[in-house]
């Protein structure tokens, strides 16, 4: 099994471009990144070719395991387990050669139901590589600007990252989105402010991570997305749907108890050192 930690350094110096699927996207011209060095995030490799691809959820977004051609030139980044979860034993054969795996998981995470898991939310990772964890809250936009970051980049450019809707739009084209039932804008609150405090981060390591984007006027960004899906003859609406189905009573209640248990183990390993340095003394 490959790991993202043998990716460190392949691109020295480059620019590297994270192509999300965000409603900008839908009118970007893609052919200005030809040439470029690119991650796409999610279903990026349907709108256009990528270098890379990464996903937190690849049986929802990863074309293998969607039953559709795999094109042949990218270079597939995901987390083992999931992959694990919903591969035949043929399909994990060929990503185990082929894909390249990382981890989230640094710390416990105490969080509601409807909120993302902060075990990832380690900004440590950001500072320097680590191993092959990539810090991961509520986006994996932020866990490709981490790998492009480990790969050498000095400028990390962002393109379809929208951190926003677009006159109701939410991606480039028709696919799930995953808001475990919240209001849209909330999580996406929360991307940006992941990103946020990594590019302070970034800067430690002289990492620029910039945003681009189609529009010719900030203040009114959806005014110049519907006169560009006019000129382009796109769509100026495409409807998507939050897939998330809530827990169970069940379910909640064995997260409850599994986090309970996790807080408890860490006190008493909190009290255990602290006894320590008293008998040391």
């Amino acid at each position: 099994m490959r790991t993202v930690a043998e990716l460190c350094n392949r691109h020295p110096g480059a620019d590297i471009y994270v192509v999300g699927t965000g409603a900008s996207l839908r009118v970007f011209p893609l052919s200005f990144l030809e040439g470029k060095i690119t991650i796409g995030l999610n279903r990026a490799w349907q709108l256009l070719p990528v270098q890379y691809c990464i996903s937190m959820v690849p049986h929802l977004n990863f074309p293998d395991l969607l039953g559709a051609p795999v094109p042949p030139n990218t270079i597939w980044v995901t987390k083992y387990d999931k992959y694990k979860a919903y591969a035949s034993p043929e399909q994990l054969a060929w990503a185990e050669k082929t894909s390249f795996f990382f981890r989230t998981v640094g710390r416990t995470s105490l969080t509601m139901l409807d909120e993302p898991s902060e075990a990832g939310r380690v900004l440590d990772w950001v500072a320097r590589p680590t191993q092959d964890f990539l810090y991961l809250w509520t986006s994996i936009s932020q866990s490709a600007v981490n790998l492009a970051a480990n790969m050498g980049a000095k400028n990390i450019i962002l393109v379809g990252c929208d951190n926003a809707s677009l006159a109701d739009n939410h991606h480039a084209h028709e696919q799930h989105t995953l808001w475990k039932g919240v209001d849209p804008n909330h999580r996406y609150m929360q991307y940006y402010e992941g990103l946020a405090e990594m590019r302070s981060v970034l800067r430690t390591r002289s990492v620029n991570l910039v945003s681009v984007n189609p529009f010719l006027k900030l203040d009114q960004p959806e005014m110049d997305f519907a006169r560009m899906c006019e000129e382009l003859e796109r769509p100026k609406h495409v409807q998507n749907k939050d897939i998330y189905t809530p827990y169970s009573l069940m379910d909640q209640n064995r997260r409850f108890l599994r986090l309970a248990r996790n807080t408890l183990m860490l006190n008493l390993s909190t009290a255990k050192r602290a006894l320590d340095r008293l008998l040391a003394r």
